[in-house]
């Protein structure tokens, strides 16, 4: 499904995981939520069961577990993908505003990087507001330092 990236897809995921990682540090959610919002993720495939076809377009959306709470897992890049021993072949592409859009439950979070220190969780009332956050500047909804509602370092 993906290709071997070019380098400027590959300066651009390091771009988002440093971005993410500096707005955590400096405590900033609307930087780190506008960065998330306007990224593109690897999302893991895992090949469609023998005999089984998925409808065009669709998508699978693994799930993992973690202390009781499911969490759909995203990348920010294939580094971060390899990481958590996903093949980043196998992977696809996907706006992270898009997945956003199209959130499938309130009872599944969404886990950026989950394999890396810097991983983070969102819950599904945040994860639904970031197309907001690809549509402003920084300074819209949930702008400014304090923690956006119910984010977690992973």
């Amino acid at each position: 499904m993906t290709t071997a990236p070019d380098d400027n897809s590959t300066t651009a995921s390091r771009s988002t995981e440093e971005a993410i990682s500096s707005g955590m540090a400096a405590g900033d959610n609307a930087a780190v939520l506008q960065t998330l919002a306007t990224s593109i993720a690897l999302l893991p495939q895992a090949p469609a069961a023998e005999g089984e076809e998925r409808p065009e377009g669709a998508i699978a959306l693994p799930v993992i577990e973690h202390e009781g709470q499911r969490y759909i897992p995203v990348f920010t890049s294939e580094e971060a993908l390899r990481a958590a021993g996903a093949d980043p072949a196998t992977a696809l592409r996907i706006p992270v505003v898009e997945l956003a859009s199209n959130w499938p439950s309130d009872d599944v979070w969404l886990a950026v990087n989950p394999a890396s220190e810097e991983g983070l969780g969102l819950p599904p009332d945040v994860v639904r507001t970031l197309p907001v956050f690809a549509n402003t500047d920084g300074s819209g909804p949930g702008a400014g330092a304090g923690p956006a509602p119910g984010t977690t370092s992973a």
